[in-house]
Protein backbone atom coordinates (compact mmCIF):
# COMPACT_ATOMS: atom_id res chain seq x y z
CA UNK A 1 0.00 0.00 0.00
CA UNK A 2 1.50 3.57 -0.93
CA UNK A 3 1.59 6.47 1.37
CA UNK A 4 -1.76 7.56 0.46
CA UNK A 5 -3.43 4.00 1.22
CA UNK A 6 -3.81 3.40 -2.15
CA UNK A 7 -3.02 -0.62 -2.31
CA UNK A 8 -0.40 -1.40 -4.93
CA UNK A 9 -0.14 -5.05 -6.54
CA UNK A 10 0.51 -7.75 -4.15
CA UNK A 11 -1.15 -11.05 -4.69
CA UNK A 12 0.10 -14.60 -4.28
CA UNK A 13 1.42 -16.42 -7.10
CA UNK A 14 3.10 -20.05 -8.27
CA UNK A 15 6.91 -20.29 -8.40
CA UNK A 16 8.66 -23.09 -11.04
CA UNK A 17 9.05 -25.23 -8.05
CA UNK A 18 5.09 -24.97 -7.17
CA UNK A 19 5.63 -22.94 -3.17
CA UNK A 20 3.53 -20.82 -2.71
CA UNK A 21 4.57 -17.65 -2.48
CA UNK A 22 3.91 -13.67 -1.16
CA UNK A 23 5.30 -11.14 -3.52
CA UNK A 24 4.94 -8.19 -1.65
CA UNK A 25 5.85 -4.80 -4.00
CA UNK A 26 7.08 -2.03 -1.63
CA UNK A 27 7.28 1.22 -2.88
CA UNK A 28 10.92 2.43 -4.77
CA UNK A 29 13.65 3.95 -2.45
CA UNK A 30 14.61 7.05 -3.84
CA UNK A 31 17.41 9.01 -3.04
CA UNK A 32 19.43 12.32 -3.53
CA UNK A 33 23.38 13.08 -3.00
CA UNK A 34 23.56 16.60 -1.56
CA UNK A 35 27.04 17.61 -1.92
CA UNK A 36 29.20 21.11 -1.17
CA UNK A 37 31.60 22.85 -2.88
CA UNK A 38 34.85 21.75 -2.10
CA UNK A 39 37.44 24.34 -1.39
CA UNK A 40 39.73 26.07 -4.16
CA UNK A 41 42.25 27.28 -1.33
CA UNK A 42 41.20 30.95 -2.72
CA UNK A 43 42.71 29.59 -6.67
CA UNK A 44 40.87 30.13 -9.50
CA UNK A 45 39.10 27.34 -11.11
CA UNK A 46 37.65 26.46 -14.47
CA UNK A 47 34.00 25.58 -14.37
CA UNK A 48 33.30 21.89 -15.80
CA UNK A 49 30.90 21.82 -18.79
CA UNK A 50 27.92 19.31 -18.37
CA UNK A 51 28.20 17.48 -21.07
CA UNK A 52 25.77 17.82 -24.08
CA UNK A 53 22.64 15.22 -24.53
CA UNK A 54 22.12 13.63 -27.17
CA UNK A 55 20.09 15.23 -29.77
CA UNK A 56 16.17 13.07 -29.13
CA UNK A 57 15.82 12.76 -33.24
CA UNK A 58 19.36 11.37 -33.67
CA UNK A 59 19.10 8.83 -30.92
CA UNK A 60 15.94 7.45 -32.77
CA UNK A 61 17.20 7.59 -36.10
CA UNK A 62 19.77 5.56 -34.87
CA UNK A 63 18.43 2.87 -33.06
CA UNK A 64 15.66 2.42 -35.33
CA UNK A 65 18.01 2.06 -38.20
CA UNK A 66 19.33 -0.21 -36.26
CA UNK A 67 16.57 -2.70 -35.71
CA UNK A 68 15.80 -2.14 -39.19
CA UNK A 69 19.07 -3.90 -40.06
CA UNK A 70 17.50 -6.97 -37.82
CA UNK A 71 14.98 -7.69 -40.04
CA UNK A 72 12.91 -8.36 -36.68
CA UNK A 73 9.21 -8.59 -38.69
CA UNK A 74 8.76 -8.90 -42.39
CA UNK A 75 8.11 -5.29 -44.26
CA UNK A 76 8.80 -3.64 -40.88
CA UNK A 77 11.17 -0.26 -41.14
CA UNK A 78 10.75 1.15 -38.32
CA UNK A 79 12.11 4.55 -39.47
CA UNK A 80 9.35 4.95 -42.04
CA UNK A 81 6.40 5.12 -39.46
CA UNK A 82 5.21 8.63 -37.41
CA UNK A 83 6.45 9.14 -34.41
CA UNK A 84 5.63 11.55 -31.45
CA UNK A 85 8.16 12.23 -28.89
CA UNK A 86 8.03 14.16 -25.51
CA UNK A 87 11.51 14.88 -24.16
CA UNK A 88 10.36 16.95 -20.93
CA UNK A 89 10.74 19.86 -22.89
CA UNK A 90 9.46 19.98 -26.38
CA UNK A 91 7.25 17.38 -28.54
CA UNK A 92 9.70 15.94 -31.65
CA UNK A 93 7.08 14.93 -34.61
CA UNK A 94 9.13 12.75 -36.95
CA UNK A 95 8.15 11.53 -40.61
CA UNK A 96 4.64 12.85 -40.07
CA UNK A 97 2.62 12.89 -43.26
CA UNK A 98 0.49 15.68 -42.16
CA UNK A 99 2.15 17.46 -39.37
CA UNK A 100 -0.81 20.25 -37.30
CA UNK A 101 0.03 24.07 -37.73
CA UNK A 102 1.16 23.79 -34.00
CA UNK A 103 4.37 21.81 -34.86
CA UNK A 104 7.10 23.98 -36.73
CA UNK A 105 9.91 22.56 -38.40
CA UNK A 106 13.39 22.16 -36.76
CA UNK A 107 15.97 24.32 -38.81
CA UNK A 108 18.67 21.89 -40.78
CA UNK A 109 16.36 18.82 -39.78
CA UNK A 110 14.51 17.32 -42.74
CA UNK A 111 11.17 15.62 -41.27
CA UNK A 112 11.50 16.98 -37.91
CA UNK A 113 8.82 18.80 -36.33
CA UNK A 114 8.60 20.73 -32.53
CA UNK A 115 6.05 21.92 -30.05
CA UNK A 116 6.94 23.44 -27.08
CA UNK A 117 6.44 21.38 -23.94
CA UNK A 118 4.11 18.15 -24.04
CA UNK A 119 1.27 17.78 -26.79
CA UNK A 120 -1.25 17.24 -25.62
CA UNK A 121 -2.11 13.96 -27.13
CA UNK A 122 1.29 12.51 -26.38
CA UNK A 123 0.07 10.66 -23.00
CA UNK A 124 1.82 7.77 -22.77
CA UNK A 125 4.10 5.35 -24.37
CA UNK A 126 1.50 4.37 -27.01
CA UNK A 127 -0.37 5.41 -29.98
CA UNK A 128 -3.19 7.85 -31.25
CA UNK A 129 -4.20 9.91 -34.04
CA UNK A 130 -2.24 13.37 -34.47
CA UNK A 131 -4.36 15.13 -37.78
CA UNK A 132 -5.76 11.57 -38.53
CA UNK A 133 -2.58 9.70 -39.20
CA UNK A 134 -1.94 6.80 -36.62
CA UNK A 135 1.01 8.20 -34.56
CA UNK A 136 3.54 6.22 -32.13
CA UNK A 137 4.17 8.23 -29.06
CA UNK A 138 6.45 7.86 -26.19
CA UNK A 139 7.64 9.91 -23.09
CA UNK A 140 11.73 9.85 -22.97
CA UNK A 141 11.75 12.44 -20.38
CA UNK A 142 14.95 10.54 -18.87
CA UNK A 143 16.30 10.02 -22.44
CA UNK A 144 15.40 8.14 -25.78
CA UNK A 145 18.52 4.88 -24.65
CA UNK A 146 16.11 4.30 -21.50
CA UNK A 147 13.02 4.42 -23.47
CA UNK A 148 14.08 1.90 -26.04
CA UNK A 149 12.15 -1.17 -25.87
CA UNK A 150 9.16 1.19 -25.74
CA UNK A 151 10.34 2.94 -29.26
CA UNK A 152 10.23 -0.13 -30.67
CA UNK A 153 6.86 -1.83 -29.51
CA UNK A 154 4.67 1.50 -29.81
CA UNK A 155 6.28 1.85 -33.59
CA UNK A 156 5.94 -1.39 -34.25
CA UNK A 157 1.88 -1.22 -33.22
CA UNK A 158 1.29 1.59 -35.78
CA UNK A 159 3.07 -0.81 -38.86
CA UNK A 160 0.91 -3.48 -37.00
CA UNK A 161 -2.89 -1.17 -37.04
CA UNK A 162 -1.74 -0.44 -40.99
CA UNK A 163 -1.59 -4.12 -41.52
CA UNK A 164 -3.90 -6.08 -39.23
CA UNK A 165 -7.38 -4.89 -38.94
CA UNK A 166 -9.07 -7.78 -37.02
CA UNK A 167 -7.42 -7.45 -33.88
CA UNK A 168 -8.89 -4.47 -31.07
CA UNK A 169 -9.17 -5.29 -27.97
CA UNK A 170 -12.39 -3.49 -26.47
CA UNK A 171 -10.88 -2.10 -23.07
CA UNK A 172 -14.59 -1.86 -21.90
CA UNK A 173 -14.38 -5.61 -21.82
CA UNK A 174 -11.18 -5.73 -19.26
CA UNK A 175 -13.55 -3.72 -16.98
CA UNK A 176 -16.43 -6.17 -16.98
CA UNK A 177 -13.64 -9.30 -16.77
CA UNK A 178 -14.95 -11.63 -14.44
CA UNK A 179 -12.19 -11.44 -11.87
CA UNK A 180 -13.13 -13.07 -8.89
CA UNK A 181 -13.97 -16.39 -11.01
CA UNK A 182 -11.43 -18.91 -8.80
CA UNK A 183 -11.65 -21.71 -11.37
CA UNK A 184 -10.84 -19.42 -14.87
CA UNK A 185 -7.89 -17.76 -12.69
CA UNK A 186 -6.82 -20.76 -11.27
CA UNK A 187 -7.38 -22.23 -14.97
CA UNK A 188 -5.52 -19.33 -16.09
CA UNK A 189 -2.25 -19.79 -13.61
CA UNK A 190 -2.00 -23.19 -14.85
CA UNK A 191 -1.90 -22.02 -18.88
CA UNK A 192 0.82 -19.86 -18.03
CA UNK A 193 2.84 -22.01 -16.43
CA UNK A 194 2.42 -24.54 -19.19
CA UNK A 195 3.48 -22.14 -21.60
CA UNK A 196 6.70 -21.43 -19.68
CA UNK A 197 7.48 -24.79 -19.63
CA UNK A 198 7.23 -25.21 -23.13
CA UNK A 199 9.70 -22.29 -23.35
CA UNK A 200 11.83 -23.82 -20.85
CA UNK A 201 11.80 -27.19 -22.60
CA UNK A 202 14.85 -28.39 -23.84
CA UNK A 203 13.67 -31.06 -26.10
CA UNK A 204 10.72 -29.95 -28.95
CA UNK A 205 8.99 -33.29 -27.86
CA UNK A 206 8.97 -32.09 -24.18
CA UNK A 207 8.13 -28.16 -25.81
CA UNK A 208 5.32 -29.41 -27.82
CA UNK A 209 3.30 -31.83 -25.31
CA UNK A 210 3.59 -28.58 -22.62
CA UNK A 211 2.23 -26.48 -25.26
CA UNK A 212 -0.54 -28.95 -25.62
CA UNK A 213 -0.99 -28.78 -22.03
CA UNK A 214 -1.18 -25.06 -22.28
CA UNK A 215 -3.70 -24.97 -25.09
CA UNK A 216 -6.50 -28.17 -23.01
CA UNK A 217 -6.33 -25.54 -19.93
CA UNK A 218 -7.41 -22.27 -22.01
CA UNK A 219 -9.77 -24.79 -23.83
CA UNK A 220 -11.32 -25.70 -20.72
CA UNK A 221 -11.23 -22.81 -18.90
CA UNK A 222 -12.41 -20.36 -22.02
CA UNK A 223 -15.92 -22.53 -21.55
CA UNK A 224 -16.33 -20.56 -17.81
CA UNK A 225 -15.89 -16.95 -19.97
CA UNK A 226 -18.96 -15.18 -21.84
CA UNK A 227 -18.01 -14.24 -25.54
CA UNK A 228 -16.62 -10.97 -24.76
CA UNK A 229 -13.88 -11.82 -22.09
CA UNK A 230 -12.78 -14.47 -24.84
CA UNK A 231 -12.67 -11.71 -27.10
CA UNK A 232 -10.61 -9.60 -25.37
CA UNK A 233 -8.15 -12.15 -24.73
CA UNK A 234 -7.67 -13.30 -28.10
CA UNK A 235 -7.44 -9.73 -29.08
CA UNK A 236 -4.84 -7.98 -26.84
CA UNK A 237 -2.99 -11.21 -27.08
CA UNK A 238 -2.72 -10.92 -31.01
CA UNK A 239 -1.94 -7.00 -30.79
CA UNK A 240 0.59 -6.85 -27.99
CA UNK A 241 1.58 -10.47 -27.66
CA UNK A 242 3.85 -9.89 -31.43
CA UNK A 243 4.97 -6.23 -30.36
CA UNK A 244 6.54 -7.61 -27.06
CA UNK A 245 8.12 -10.38 -29.00
CA UNK A 246 9.53 -8.07 -31.92
CA UNK A 247 10.45 -6.04 -28.57
CA UNK A 248 12.45 -8.65 -26.85
CA UNK A 249 13.98 -10.11 -30.23
CA UNK A 250 14.74 -6.78 -31.78
CA UNK A 251 16.88 -6.11 -28.51
CA UNK A 252 18.73 -9.25 -28.30
CA UNK A 253 16.72 -11.04 -25.38
CA UNK A 254 15.60 -14.44 -24.81
CA UNK A 255 12.59 -16.58 -24.71
CA UNK A 256 13.74 -16.94 -20.59
CA UNK A 257 12.75 -13.67 -20.04
CA UNK A 258 9.01 -14.26 -21.38
CA UNK A 259 8.74 -17.72 -19.40
CA UNK A 260 9.85 -15.76 -16.10
CA UNK A 261 7.30 -12.96 -17.05
CA UNK A 262 4.51 -15.49 -17.15
CA UNK A 263 5.20 -16.41 -13.17
CA UNK A 264 5.40 -13.20 -12.26
CA UNK A 265 2.68 -12.11 -9.95
CA UNK A 266 0.58 -9.34 -10.17
CA UNK A 267 -2.09 -7.51 -8.89
CA UNK A 268 -5.44 -9.10 -10.29
CA UNK A 269 -6.54 -5.73 -11.68
CA UNK A 270 -3.31 -5.85 -13.94
CA UNK A 271 -5.16 -8.88 -15.80
CA UNK A 272 -4.30 -7.30 -19.48
CA UNK A 273 -0.66 -7.97 -18.93
CA UNK A 274 -0.86 -11.54 -18.70
CA UNK A 275 -2.20 -11.81 -22.65
CA UNK A 276 1.00 -9.84 -23.32
CA UNK A 277 3.16 -12.14 -22.10
CA UNK A 278 1.00 -15.23 -23.52
CA UNK A 279 0.93 -13.44 -27.22
CA UNK A 280 4.77 -13.06 -26.38
CA UNK A 281 5.59 -16.59 -25.37
CA UNK A 282 3.74 -18.11 -28.52
CA UNK A 283 5.85 -15.44 -30.86
CA UNK A 284 8.84 -17.54 -29.58
CA UNK A 285 7.26 -20.85 -29.31
CA UNK A 286 6.04 -20.23 -33.48
CA UNK A 287 9.87 -18.72 -34.38
CA UNK A 288 11.29 -21.74 -32.88
CA UNK A 289 8.99 -24.22 -34.19
CA UNK A 290 7.30 -23.04 -37.30
CA UNK A 291 8.87 -21.25 -40.32
CA UNK A 292 7.69 -18.57 -42.24
CA UNK A 293 4.87 -17.87 -39.42
CA UNK A 294 4.77 -14.36 -39.46
CA UNK A 295 4.08 -13.93 -43.14
CA UNK A 296 1.17 -16.66 -42.80
CA UNK A 297 -0.44 -14.17 -39.97
CA UNK A 298 0.22 -11.11 -42.23
CA UNK A 299 -1.44 -13.30 -45.36
CA UNK A 300 -4.46 -14.36 -43.18
CA UNK A 301 -6.00 -11.24 -40.90
CA UNK A 302 -7.60 -13.92 -39.26
CA UNK A 303 -5.24 -16.02 -38.31
CA UNK A 304 -4.28 -15.93 -34.85
CA UNK A 305 -0.65 -17.52 -32.97
CA UNK A 306 -2.85 -19.95 -30.79
CA UNK A 307 -4.27 -21.54 -34.22
CA UNK A 308 -1.22 -21.64 -35.82
CA UNK A 309 -0.15 -23.40 -32.85
CA UNK A 310 -3.05 -25.56 -33.07
CA UNK A 311 -2.48 -26.62 -36.57
CA UNK A 312 0.80 -27.29 -36.30
CA UNK A 313 0.17 -29.26 -33.06
CA UNK A 314 -2.22 -31.72 -34.76
CA UNK A 315 0.92 -32.41 -37.56
CA UNK A 316 3.00 -33.30 -34.68
CA UNK A 317 0.92 -35.22 -32.37
CA UNK A 318 2.23 -36.41 -28.89
CA UNK A 319 0.05 -35.90 -25.71
CA UNK A 320 -0.03 -33.09 -23.55
CA UNK A 321 1.97 -32.92 -20.25
CA UNK A 322 -0.66 -33.16 -16.66
CA UNK A 323 0.33 -31.14 -13.60
CA UNK A 324 0.13 -32.94 -10.67
CA UNK A 325 -2.61 -33.24 -8.04
CA UNK A 326 -0.27 -30.89 -5.67
CA UNK A 327 -0.26 -28.75 -8.45
CA UNK A 328 -3.20 -28.25 -9.28
CA UNK A 329 -4.40 -27.75 -5.68
CA UNK A 330 -1.43 -25.27 -5.52
CA UNK A 331 -3.26 -22.89 -8.78
CA UNK A 332 -6.47 -23.22 -7.17
CA UNK A 333 -4.95 -22.11 -3.57
CA UNK A 334 -2.94 -19.08 -5.37
CA UNK A 335 -5.95 -18.23 -7.12
CA UNK A 336 -8.21 -18.17 -3.98
CA UNK A 337 -5.43 -15.99 -2.05
CA UNK A 338 -5.29 -13.69 -5.08
CA UNK A 339 -9.19 -13.17 -5.13
CA UNK A 340 -9.36 -12.27 -1.28
CA UNK A 341 -6.25 -10.30 -1.82
CA UNK A 342 -7.90 -8.31 -4.25
CA UNK A 343 -11.01 -7.71 -2.21
CA UNK A 344 -9.19 -6.22 0.53
CA UNK A 345 -7.29 -4.16 -1.31
CA UNK A 346 -10.61 -2.67 -3.24
CA UNK A 347 -11.92 -1.95 0.44
CA UNK A 348 -9.21 -0.06 2.04
CA UNK A 349 -9.08 2.32 -1.22
CA UNK A 350 -12.78 3.11 -0.92
CA UNK A 351 -12.28 3.97 2.79
CA UNK A 352 -9.16 6.01 2.04
CA UNK A 353 -10.92 7.59 -0.66
CA UNK A 354 -14.08 8.56 2.00
CA UNK A 355 -11.47 9.77 4.41
CA UNK A 356 -9.60 12.21 2.28
CA UNK A 357 -9.77 16.07 2.74
CA UNK A 358 -10.07 18.56 0.49
CA UNK A 359 -13.14 19.24 -0.74
CA UNK A 360 -15.46 16.85 -3.11
CA UNK A 361 -17.46 17.07 -6.09
CA UNK A 362 -19.99 15.11 -7.02
CA UNK A 363 -21.58 15.01 -10.37
CA UNK A 364 -24.62 13.05 -11.03
CA UNK A 365 -27.25 12.18 -13.39
CA UNK A 366 -31.27 12.74 -12.92
CA UNK A 367 -32.67 9.41 -12.84
CA UNK A 368 -34.87 9.82 -15.96
CA UNK A 369 -31.24 11.38 -17.67
CA UNK A 370 -29.36 9.92 -20.24
CA UNK A 371 -26.03 8.32 -18.43
CA UNK A 372 -22.89 10.29 -19.28
CA UNK A 373 -20.32 9.32 -21.93
CA UNK A 374 -16.90 8.70 -21.56
CA UNK A 375 -14.67 10.89 -23.38
CA UNK A 376 -10.50 10.49 -22.90
CA UNK A 377 -9.21 8.85 -19.99
CA UNK A 378 -6.13 6.57 -18.60
CA UNK A 379 -6.66 2.91 -19.42
CA UNK A 380 -3.75 1.94 -17.16
CA UNK A 381 -4.25 3.74 -14.31
CA UNK A 382 -7.59 2.88 -13.03
CA UNK A 383 -8.73 0.57 -10.12
CA UNK A 384 -11.71 -1.52 -10.93
CA UNK A 385 -13.57 -1.53 -6.98
CA UNK A 386 -16.84 -3.82 -8.39
CA UNK A 387 -20.41 -3.27 -8.58
CA UNK A 388 -19.83 -0.85 -11.32
CA UNK A 389 -17.29 1.29 -9.96
CA UNK A 390 -14.22 2.41 -11.20
CA UNK A 391 -11.22 4.73 -9.47
CA UNK A 392 -9.34 6.72 -12.24
CA UNK A 393 -5.61 7.79 -11.14
CA UNK A 394 -4.70 9.66 -13.46
CA UNK A 395 -7.39 11.26 -16.27
CA UNK A 396 -10.89 11.29 -17.45
CA UNK A 397 -13.47 13.41 -18.99
CA UNK A 398 -17.19 12.97 -18.81
CA UNK A 399 -20.45 14.98 -21.11
CA UNK A 400 -23.29 14.85 -22.42
CA UNK A 401 -25.21 17.40 -25.23
CA UNK A 402 -25.23 20.09 -22.38
CA UNK A 403 -21.87 20.28 -21.09
CA UNK A 404 -18.62 18.27 -20.02
CA UNK A 405 -16.49 17.32 -16.58
CA UNK A 406 -12.51 16.55 -17.14
CA UNK A 407 -10.64 15.89 -14.36
CA UNK A 408 -6.67 15.94 -14.99
CA UNK A 409 -4.87 14.89 -11.45
CA UNK A 410 -1.54 17.36 -11.17
CA UNK A 411 0.07 15.27 -8.46
CA UNK A 412 -0.48 11.48 -10.67
CA UNK A 413 2.68 9.35 -9.93
CA UNK A 414 2.09 6.14 -11.63
CA UNK A 415 0.95 3.26 -9.19
CA UNK A 416 -0.60 5.70 -6.82
CA UNK A 417 -4.10 6.97 -6.25
CA UNK A 418 -2.76 9.90 -4.21
CA UNK A 419 -4.15 13.77 -5.29
CA UNK A 420 -6.74 14.29 -6.84
CA UNK A 421 -8.97 10.91 -8.09
CA UNK A 422 -12.11 10.04 -9.61
CA UNK A 423 -14.71 7.46 -8.27
CA UNK A 424 -17.39 6.31 -11.29
CA UNK A 425 -20.19 4.60 -10.84
CA UNK A 426 -21.56 2.89 -13.88
CA UNK A 427 -25.06 2.90 -15.22
CA UNK A 428 -25.16 -0.87 -16.60
CA UNK A 429 -23.20 -3.95 -15.89
CA UNK A 430 -19.75 -2.95 -17.79
CA UNK A 431 -18.42 -0.45 -15.77
CA UNK A 432 -17.69 2.44 -18.13
CA UNK A 433 -18.70 0.73 -21.03
CA UNK A 434 -22.57 1.57 -20.45
CA UNK A 435 -22.52 5.22 -19.49
CA UNK A 436 -21.68 6.58 -16.16
CA UNK A 437 -24.65 7.82 -13.40
CA UNK A 438 -22.38 9.28 -11.11
CA UNK A 439 -18.40 11.03 -10.84
CA UNK A 440 -17.07 12.09 -7.47
CA UNK A 441 -13.89 13.83 -7.45
CA UNK A 442 -11.79 13.56 -4.06
CA UNK A 443 -8.63 15.25 -3.03
CA UNK A 444 -9.49 18.56 -4.35
CA UNK A 445 -7.05 21.21 -3.12
CA UNK A 446 -8.78 24.85 -1.79
CA UNK A 447 -11.77 25.62 -2.67
CA UNK A 448 -13.43 25.40 -6.09
CA UNK A 449 -14.72 28.14 -8.13
CA UNK A 450 -18.46 27.98 -8.53
CA UNK A 451 -19.79 30.76 -10.97
CA UNK A 452 -23.82 30.17 -12.69
CA UNK A 453 -24.03 32.88 -15.71
CA UNK A 454 -26.85 32.22 -18.10
CA UNK A 455 -28.20 28.74 -17.22
CA UNK A 456 -24.90 27.33 -17.20
CA UNK A 457 -23.03 25.89 -14.13
CA UNK A 458 -19.03 26.65 -14.27
CA UNK A 459 -16.81 24.99 -11.66
CA UNK A 460 -13.17 25.28 -11.65
CA UNK A 461 -10.37 23.75 -9.10
CA UNK A 462 -6.79 22.48 -9.36
CA UNK A 463 -7.19 19.51 -11.62
CA UNK A 464 -11.36 19.50 -12.32
CA UNK A 465 -13.20 21.48 -15.01
CA UNK A 466 -16.83 21.30 -15.40
CA UNK A 467 -19.07 23.07 -17.42
CA UNK A 468 -22.60 22.24 -17.95
CA UNK A 469 -25.92 24.26 -19.26
CA UNK A 470 -29.54 23.70 -17.16
CA UNK A 471 -27.44 21.77 -14.45
CA UNK A 472 -28.59 22.40 -10.78
CA UNK A 473 -25.85 22.66 -8.19
CA UNK A 474 -25.64 22.66 -4.42
CA UNK A 475 -22.96 23.33 -1.53
CA UNK A 476 -22.90 22.08 1.48
CA UNK A 477 -20.07 22.37 3.48
CA UNK A 478 -16.45 20.81 1.92
CA UNK A 479 -19.04 18.72 -1.15
CA UNK A 480 -20.11 20.81 -3.90
CA UNK A 481 -22.95 18.68 -5.84
CA UNK A 482 -24.35 18.90 -9.34
CA UNK A 483 -27.20 17.33 -10.48
CA UNK A 484 -26.96 16.79 -14.26
CA UNK A 485 -31.08 16.72 -16.02
CA UNK A 486 -30.28 16.47 -19.48
CA UNK A 487 -32.03 14.29 -22.27
CA UNK A 488 -34.42 11.62 -21.11
CA UNK A 489 -33.25 8.00 -21.23
CA UNK A 490 -34.42 5.66 -24.00
CA UNK A 491 -37.04 3.25 -22.60
CA UNK A 492 -35.70 0.03 -21.73
CA UNK A 493 -32.03 1.18 -20.60
CA UNK A 494 -29.69 -0.14 -17.83
CA UNK A 495 -30.92 0.90 -14.20
CA UNK A 496 -27.86 1.97 -12.16
CA UNK A 497 -25.95 -1.04 -9.98
CA UNK A 498 -27.13 -1.07 -6.37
Amino acid sequence: MDENGSARSIVVGISSHWILRFVALGSCLLSAALGGTPSTGGRQTVPVKAPVAADPADAVFRILEEIAAKKVWPGFTPSSWPLALYDGQQTLLLRHPDPPAEFKPVPGRPGVMSFPGRYPEVRANSTCEISGVRTATLIATSGVDRAIPALIEETFHVFWFARHTVFRPNEMARYAYPLTDVENLAGLLAESEALARALDADTPERAWRWVAAALEQRSGRRLRLDEESATFETHLEMLEGPANFVGDFALGKTSALTASALRQTRGLEEIRWRFYHTGAAMGWLLERFVPGWKERLDANPNLTMQRLLEMSLAQKGGAPLAFSTAERAAFRAAAELAIADLARRRSNLRAELEKRGGARLIVETAPEARPLQLGRFDPINLFVLGKGQVAHANFISLSDSSGSVELTNPDFARGSFGGVVGLTESSGRRPLGDGTRRLTVFGIQGQPKVERKNGTVTIEAPGVRLNWKGAEVETEGATIRVRINGSPAPAGSSEPQK
